[in-house]
């Protein structure tokens, strides 16, 4: 009788352990938990376009330059990070692997924000300024200034002809 007590209190404990771990689990985390901003590119009409060729993108951070995006052919748009610890970030792309280059420099506020509990902190962004060189671009336009984990177009690129 006493060994029937036993195993029927370590089956109650073990039911009641699996119950409360399912419960936890059941927080409805982000798919896209990647915090990424957009630029789409256009042509000096407004129209949207896609680089004529090849475009590299790389940021250049203290801790060294990373690779953003490598030869693309045709690109209409990209997605970029941002730093969690600097307020200014520094892309350089590359067209046609070196036949013209542009600088852009993507001021921005860090923002840490707590998701949830079982989920963590995630690093939100602000855009307060943008500017580049003008070799290739015209003009960026900042579109939507939040970056977060929302898909939306954040940065318009415009060039000074339909590349």
């Amino acid at each position: 009788m006493y060994r029937f007590r036993h195993i029927a209190y370590l089956l109650g404990t073990t039911l009641c352990l699996i119950a409360s771990m399912t419960a936890c689990s059941s927080e409805d985390c982000p798919i896209n938990n990647t915090v990424a901003g957009k630029m789409v590119f256009y042509s000096h009409l407004g129209d949207a376009v896609a680089i004529n060729g090849t475009l590299s993108v790389s940021v250049v951070r203290p801790q060294g330059d990373s690779v953003v995006l490598n030869l693309k052919s045709n690109a209409s748009d990209i997605t970029f990070p941002l730093s969690y610890t600097h307020e200014t970030d520094t892309f350089i792309f590359d067209y046609n692997a070196g036949l013209a280059y542009d600088t852009l420099y993507l001021s921005h506020i860090n923002t840490p924000t707590l998701v949830s509990v079982a989920c963590g902190t995630a690093m939100f962004h602000t855009l307060t300024k943008v500017q580049s060189t003008h070799h290739v671009i015209d003009t960026l336009i900042i579109k939507s200034p939040e970056i977060n984990y929302d898909e939306r177009e954040n940065i318009q690129v415009i060039y000074h002809t339909a590349n």
